[in-house]
């Protein structure tokens, strides 16, 4: 009976404590805030990956509690977005005419060699968010936020990070005769953006967003608020979806350069926002003096109420304690076995993925060898057995594509040996999978012809080790 009275008595001082300390809690605050972290777009290029960035948040608002528990927000954010595509790829456009030349067609491929475009999104947001407090005493309180905010895009521009892209043209009329390194006509190799702005934002957006984090008093009006937050745009970032290619050349041969958002690459973005929030905030209460005493009286009767409730309570709690023990016991056992079974089934995977790698590397590291002048296949049994394994693997998960490159030794004339024994080759390797039961669409064939040979071409030996195809992963 005795530890029940101290109980009681200490449980009705601190609760005595926290009511008073309520009386000092602000209604109305206006703040400035500032954040960053992973501010960012979701986008999927055709043709290339793309890659999250970092940015930041910095905005104004006022907040309204209706009582100690509920309130509302409105502000305005402006927000800094970054994110990235890389390319490795070739782009071709047929049946174009060139200014040089208009009476005669060329065919435009563009190779992006490890480009990577940056684009970079500045976003102007009117949020309104609904607010839970929970003081945890005089100074410190917990508060959390959730609502929508209304988004106006208003620039945008991309630009170079890495890498290069470069322009052929191939005109087919003429024999496939090919123009790579002449930039007076618009054929050569670059690593600039010209005109980085971007025009295909849309004109207002929305978003879900949300943030979580404490306030603490500096003073009677002063306070800092440190959180984080995270806000998905559920709207489309862009006007609208692009038919044009990345790269074009017009009929001054000058060229065009469209961005990934402003190209046939994507048609939907999606703004993201996620990091930690930092908010400077001045506090004021709401002038009703009538609602103020109401609630003292009301605070002191609860006061009287919970002290005689305290003693029933504790009991209610011993017993509470004990099942919490039980179960937590149950609980512990329970989470040992989960994490059993998970480190078993990542060590699962782990081998699968070693076993599938090691796989790859054995199948890129053969070369299939062909006969002299022709493309008949010439493959030892260790060779046609990684091929036939490889087969067997591309018939089970259709998601498997590879490219077979053709090599030839240096007899005969060059230009042939690249774009008619090189192909013949990649292409014999291809029909005898094919025949094997591969799908077709999931093997491209190319031809490097003697560019890149593996032994020189001085014995007859060296030369038939040149005569090849290999195997590569797309």
């Amino acid at each position: 009976m005795k530890t029940n009275r101290i109980i009681t008595i200490i449980a009705a001082a601190a609760l005595t404590i926290s009511v008073s300390a309520q009386q000092s809690v602000h209604d109305n605050y206006f703040g400035v805030s500032f954040g960053g972290g992973l501010n960012s777009m979701l986008y999927q290029p055709v043709n290339g990956q793309q890659q999250l960035g970092f940015g930041f948040d910095a905005g104004l608002f006022y907040g309204r509690f209706f009582n100690r528990t509920v309130g509302l927000s409105l502000g305005l954010n402006y927000t800094w977005a970054n994110a990235y595509a890389l390319y490795n790829w070739n782009e071709v456009t047929n049946g174009l005419t060139h200014a040089s030349n208009p009476n005669v067609p060329y065919n435009l491929t563009t190779g992006f060699n490890n480009w990577k475009e940056r684009q970079n999104v500045g976003v102007l947001s009117i949020p309104v968010e609904l607010l839970l407090r929970k003081q945890l005493n005089d100074r410190a309180a917990f508060i959390a936020g959730l609502g929508v905010s209304v988004d106006f895009p208003i620039h945008g521009t991309y630009s170079p990070k890495a890498g290069d892209y470069s322009t052929t043209g191939v005109f087919p009329s003429l024999g496939n005769y090919t123009i790579s390194n002449m930039p007076e006509h618009g054929f050569n190799t670059y690593t600039d953006i010209p005109n980085p702005k971007m025009g295909n934002l849309a004109k207002v957006g929305a978003s879900a967003l949300c943030d979580l984090g404490f306030r603490m008093a500096l003073n009677d009006n002063w306070g800092l608020y440190l959180g984080v937050y995270a806000a998905y745009g559920f709207t489309n970032l862009l006007k609208e979806a692009k038919t044009d290619a990345m790269v074009v050349i017009n009929d001054q041969n000058t060229i065009t350069y469209r961005g990934t958002f402003e190209s046939n690459e994507t048609a939907k973005a999606n703004l993201l926002r996620a990091g930690i929030k930092l908010v400077i905030d001045f506090g004021w209460p709401a002038v009703n003096k009538k609602q103020a005493e109401a609630e003292r009286i009301a605070r002191e009767a609860f006061v009287a109420d919970s002290i005689a409730a305290v003693a029933a309570a504790e009991q209610a709690r011993l017993a509470a304690e004990q099942a919490a023990r039980e179960k937590a016991e149950a609980e512990r056992i329970a989470r040992e076995k989960a994490e059993a079974e998970r480190i078993a089934a990542e060590k699962a995977e782990a081998e699968r993925i070693a076993a599938e790698n090691a796989f790859r590397q054995r199948v890129e590291s053969v070369s299939v060898h062909f006969e002299t002048e022709g493309a008949k296949l010439n493959m030892p049994e260790e060779e046609k057995a990684v091929v036939d394994e490889l087969c067997e693997k591309m018939k089970a998960d259709s998601s498997i594509k590879i490219v077979i490159t053709g090599h030839t030794d240096n007899y005969g004339d060059a230009r042939q040996n690249l774009e008619f024994y090189g192909v013949r080759r990649a292409e014999a390797l291809k029909a005898y999978m094919v025949k094997q039961g591969v799908d077709a669409s999931q093997i491209k064939c190319d031809s490097k012809g003697q560019t890149e040979p593996i032994a020189p071409n001085d014995t007859r030996a060296n030369r038939a080790k040149n005569r090849r195809a290999v195997i590569h992963f797309q």
